[in-house]
């Protein structure tokens, strides 16, 4: 009898034990399919106690069976073996040093760091002298961080996930020390091997456009226009008839109307009119400043890279009402993805041209993916013409961004033999590679006309 109300006893131990486990399961399902949206302890600690102490009562009846007929030494062995694998499981928690690195970057300082940094933390090949001096560079200048998560983590390291403004979502690891201070930090290393191969790239590449011949062959005039705030947009108009196809073309960060002084010309000898225009998000650039740009700084309007689609959207207007036709636009880096975001349901776009486009805006658009779907799924805007490109390196997170898309017949991502470049610059006279690009172009407006 009194072994009969144990067995019972110790059903129910288990039964609680399995309910605590699938309640684990389900938030663990419901954090990956982003329901679960509460604090982050929830989301990154909860789940596995709970698991923890179900799995514990799952098992507890097999370990006071098999402590049954031990001494009392292989007791204490037994329980000190599971107190010290709790230890390591817990121990396994970077939540506190991840959070602290989350914190650094929303105030632009290292402080919430100081007490998680090794002395052994560097970036190579740099001197660990410089780590302080790194660390400060990075979380103050980097964009806005939208979040950092933990996306697993096991002794001594932790896969995390970024969302930073403008620089996309990124994932990478950070490593850490018996006593829990970051010894490495991919992030900030693979930011660096970046920037190292950027300048070496830079150095070996045409850094600005030449119009050359072409140039004084067509010469813009200026135009300006409204955007929906009322800011004055300013651009190069390079008009051959009225007749003509047309194609707007929009720059990268810190630039402006000139990173297209030596492609409009060519678009021009090609048959096609074409505004260069001055967005709002950009800067001095070959010499010349972003007129836009300036305005929306002294006029006290909002200025960053999401902002710049209603710039897009006016010069769309402008051109649809000054020579009654739908147009191609054209977009590099941050404004590729706006051509796309406006493009694909804008009823005065035919065609899309990208140049490098990604998820830049956070929370303040929607992701890029959103553009690749064909008409006929679920949620789609439009199943437009497109031709989507970036250099070898940017490829990979293009594609990752098409996903599953069945792209139709003129919708296309092309993909460089050379290493290629970011944005339109790719397209420059004498720049290594700009044939196969213009290849690309020209093989693509060919299918659209």
């Amino acid at each position: 009898m009194n072994t009969s109300v144990k067995f019972k006893d110790y059903n129910r131990i288990q039964k609680i034990g399995t309910i605590l486990i699938i309640i684990a399961g389900a938030m663990t399902l419901a954090k990956m399919f982003n329901i679960l949206k509460v604090s982050h302890f929830v989301e990154e600690d909860l789940p596995n106690y709970i698991f923890l102490v179900g799995g514990f009562l799952v098992l507890l009846p097999f370990i006071i069976k098999r402590f049954k007929g031990k001494n009392t030494s292989n007791k204490a062995t037994v329980f000190l073996m599971m107190l010290f694998t709790s230890f390591g499981v817990i121990a396994q928690d970077y939540s506190k040093q991840v959070a602290a690195f989350q914190q650094s970057f929303s105030e632009k300082s290292v402080t919430p760091l100081k007490d998680y940094v090794s002395a052994e933390l560097k970036f190579d090949p740099i001197p660990v002298a410089n780590t302080p001096a790194i660390l400060n560079n990075i979380v103050s200048n980097l964009p806005k961080l939208n979040s950092m998560t933990i996306l697993e983590s096991s002794e001594g390291k932790a896969k995390v996930k970024y969302d930073f403004v403008a620089l996309g979502v990124r994932e990478s690891y950070v490593y850490f020390d018996a006593e829990g201070k970051f010894t490495r930090i991919e992030l900030i290393e693979n930011l660096i091997k970046q920037e190292m191969d950027a300048q070496k790239k830079m150095k070996e590449s045409v850094q600005l456009p030449s119009p050359g011949a072409l140039g004084e062959k067509y010469q813009p005039v200026k135009v300006e226009f409204k955007a929906a705030d009322g800011l004055s947009i300013h651009g190069n108009l390079y008009d051959i008839g009225k007749d003509k196809p047309i194609v707007l073309l929009c720059h990268q960060a810190g630039y402006n109307r000139f990173e297209y002084a030596d492609i409009a010309p060519k678009l021009n000898e090609m048959g096609y009119n074409c505004l260069a225009v001055d967005l709002r998000s950009g800067g001095n650039f070959a010499g010349k400043s972003n007129i836009t740009a300036e305005r929306a700084k002294n006029e006290g309007l909002k200025n960053q890279m999401v902002d710049a689609q209603q710039d897009i959207k006016a010069a769309i207007e402008f051109l649809a009402k000054k020579y009654n036709q739908k147009m191609i636009v054209w977009g590099s880096s941050y404004s590729s993805s706006l051509a796309l975001l406006e493009g694909v349901s804008n009823d005065n776009v035919k065609a899309i041209i990208a140049f490098s486009p990604g998820d830049y805006f956070g929370d303040a658009a929607p992701s890029l993916s959103t553009a690749f779907l064909p008409a006929k799924q679920a949620g789609a805007k439009a199943d437009k013409p497109f031709l989507v490109t970036s250099s070898k390196e940017e490829s990979q997170a293009l594609t990752a961004l098409i996903g599953d898309s069945k792209l139709s017949e003129k919708q296309s991502q092309f993909i460089p033999k050379s290493e290629g470049f970011h944005g339109s610059k790719a397209l420059w006279t004498g720049q290594k590679g700009a044939e196969e690009y213009w290849d690309a172009i020209v093989t693509f407006l060919g299918s659209i006309n």
